[in-house]
């Protein structure tokens, strides 16, 4: 670099030799004010910090032999010749001075390094689709085209008196792979060495080591983390002068300690994915802002008690007070003013006036809490069900209690055959179970115009009709295991095998739609026109099962070994009459629940259980309890509207339930 004329200061007139001639000191100040605007521009807009105020400023007049302006990049092929320019340099408000140069008029800028001028250090952060981490405010950014590898140092180059950070996103790896293992990797394939004992957890998900080695003359001491998330990988190196590296340790591990996998705005496993399904999708503008949701009236259960609200108000008011109870089954009257549940916990069932802002009524005790209430067409009754006495006998019994208060009769009762204890070996099974019933699915009990029920005749399959009248109960199939009423009482949309059949009372006719294996919740549009499934088919499974780590794992769990199920996971809609299927939206996770239609046809609500694959990583990388209390399988509740793609998180709630009532109606 050859220096040829040198101003210093702010706003500082002089006259600019160019060529042979001397131009006169206005126009030389203007050029140089030309230089200047141009670059501090293309600095703020190459730091994406455009609210940064100049403090001061200095500038040197100077020319380099290539156009790399003094600041070659490695890997970067730069062109010789001469280049006349300016090295500038720009202090901030947030205390940090960079160094760029330029050519004479601003319109070609590097930037060469910067220096942070403040008595602390001050983290921002730093995201791309892949991560988010916290880097120095003062540090530059150097990523690869994909941002799957990306430096942050005080220059481009890797100077060994200086400070720095490398992330790399690894990419897919094995089940079974660890941060530990991956540290391991690494250190074997640089010939270092650390002491295992002395690993620490990084956050969540990561595992972090420290190791020294040489660099030229000096000794650089070095920090390697390393995440597992959902399967995917990623490295995360920190480096510092060895006897510098005490005064960065601390930052250092704060910096890993915040680092994000896949930040909140990426499509996760377990979460809606933001693409827009395949071709099986219909084609829909999405809209181009927010949209005001309607105020339907609707239940669900959040933070462990029910809640009863409006969509436009979640979460509303709370209609229980006791959290640790289990509650399923949250079933609106064919009016909408009464809502009923079932008290797992205390094998009670119990009905609220969803208008008179009273606590739920107890109507029956010493019920069978695995099948659902049953509202009579008129919504003058409810029915339960009550298990076998202990005296031997094997038959269940149904019972229907006015709603206004009296006496239960007993109408009916039926045998339910097979032994279906679910097993759990997943951390998202419970949650799942709220949803989807024990096992994934639930007993049917349902109250069919003309004194007739439909009710499961075995607990892993089978549907029949019990006549009041005969107490006979006339037998569907034993490939039926469960599924949705629909509102004129009149079909059933029932879960098979392979897929869905819809049983119609009024022909005793059934018709299968198909759809193939893996359908789980159904649901009926409020006209009855349409049909809605949950499909679910694995993608991915993890075991633990170490023996070294069974007694800290059962303490977790419960349970040991453990597997843990990411399925991918599809909301579809059958038009009952053309037979159309449209794909609403895909993602991945544990399985979606309770699948809710807005009855104005707005659009609809769904849980969604995620997979456990995140407690799985935080276990595996030796969180603490808050860590995985932090990232256990919680339920969400999504709102999906009419036409689009994208599902839009209301609640980390559950079993959602709209009142039937009759939009736009008298």
């Amino acid at each position: 670099m050859v220096a040829w004329q040198k101003w210093i200061g702010i706003g500082l007139v002089c006259a600019l030799l160019l060529g042979g001639g001397m131009l006169p000191a206005a126009r030389a100040q203007e050029d140089v004010e030309r230089a200047r605007f141009n670059a501090l521009q293309w600095l703020l807009r190459t730091l994406g910090k455009p609210g940064l105020i100049l403090v001061e400023y200095t500038f040197t007049g100077t020319s380099w032999p290539d156009t790399s302006m003094g600041c070659p990049a490695a890997g970067e092929t730069y062109q010789p010749e001469t280049v006349h320019g300016y090295s500038w340099t720009f202090l901030f408000d947030n205390l940090v001075r960079y160094e760029v140069h330029s050519n004479l008029d601003g319109t070609m800028a590097v930037l060469c390094s910067s220096t942070n001028v403040a008595p602390d250090v001050r983290l921002t952060t730093y995201s791309t689709p892949a991560f988010t981490i916290l880097v120095p405010e003062p540090w530059l950014v150097f990523a690869n085209a994909d941002k799957s590898e990306v430096l942050f140092a005080p220059q481009a180059s890797d100077e060994c008196d200086q400070p720095g950070m490398r992330v790399r996103v690894l990419g897919r790896v094995a089940s079974g792979v660890t941060p530990d293992r991956l540290i391991d990797d690494y250190l074997d394939e640089g010939g270092y060495t650390d002491s295992p004992t002395a690993r620490t957890a990084a956050g969540s998900f990561g595992r972090t080591a420290e190791f020294e080695s040489a660099c030229d003359a000096l000794t650089r001491r070095w920090r390697i983390s390393a995440f597992v998330q959902y399967g995917s990988a990623y490295q995360v190196e920190q480096w510092a002068p060895g006897d510098a590296f005490g005064d960065w340790a601390e930052l250092f591990a704060n910096m890993v300690n915040q680092f994000t996998p896949a930040g909140a705005s990426a499509a996760l496993p377990g979460e809606p994915a933001d693409e827009p399904p395949d071709s099986g999708a219909e084609e829909a503008a999405e809209p181009s802002g927010p949209v005001e949701l309607a105020g339907l009236p609707m239940a669900h259960v959040f933070v462990g008690d029910i809640f009863i609200g409006a969509l436009n108000e979640i979460p509303g008011r709370s209609v229980t007070t006791v959290p640790t109870w289990e509650r399923r089954f949250l079933t609106f009257s064919p009016d909408g003013l009464r809502l009923a549940f079932v008290d797992v916990t205390n094998a009670e069932l119990r009905v609220i006036d969803t208008t008179g802002g009273r606590s739920p009524r107890r109507v029956a005790t010493e019920i069978d809490p695995a099948f659902p209430p049953a509202w009579s067409p008129d919504g003058s009754r409810i029915a339960y069900v009550v298990p076998p006495s202990e005296d031997g006998a094997v038959a269940y019994e149904i019972r229907a209690a006015p709603v206004g208060g009296g006496e239960p009769e007993a109408l009916g009762t039926f045998a339910l055959g097979g032994e279906c204890a679910p097993v759990s070996d997943d951390p998202a099974d419970a949650a799942y179970f709220a949803e989807a019933g024990p096992g994934g699915h639930d007993p049917v009990l349902a109250w069919l115009p003309g004194d007739l029920f439909l009710v499961s005749t075995r607990c892993d399959g089978g549907l029949g009709v019990l006549s009041l009248a005969e107490n006979q109960v006339t037998e569907l199939g034993a490939d039926l295991i469960d599924g949705a009423l629909a509102p004129d009482r009149a079909r059933f949309a029932a879960r098979t095998p392979e897929g869905v059949a819809i049983l119609d009372f009024r022909t005793w006719e059934r018709t299968n739609l198909g759809l193939g294996e893996g359908v789980g919740q159904v649901a009926w549009s409020a006209d009855g026109a349409t049909v809605y499934a949950a499909l679910a088919q694995p993608a991915d499974s993890l075991t633990l099962d170490g023996a070294a780590d069974r007694a800290r794992g059962e303490e977790v769990f419960g349970f040991w070994p453990v597997t843990i199920h990411v399925n991918d996971l599809t909301l579809v809609a059958v038009d009952l009459e053309t037979r159309r299927e449209r794909v609403l939206w895909q993602g991945q996770g544990r399985g979606i629940g309770r699948i809710a239609p807005a009855p104005d046809g707005s659009g609809l609500l769904f849980a969604l259980v995620p997979s456990g694959a995140l407690v799985a990583d935080v276990f595996r990388s030796g969180g603490d309890a808050f860590a995985l209390r932090e990232n256990w399988p919680a339920t969400g509740l999504y709102w999906l509207g009419a036409g689009e793609t994208t599902a839009r998180l209301l609640a980390y709630s559950g079993q959602p339930a709209f009142a039937p009532v009759t939009v736009g109606g008298e």
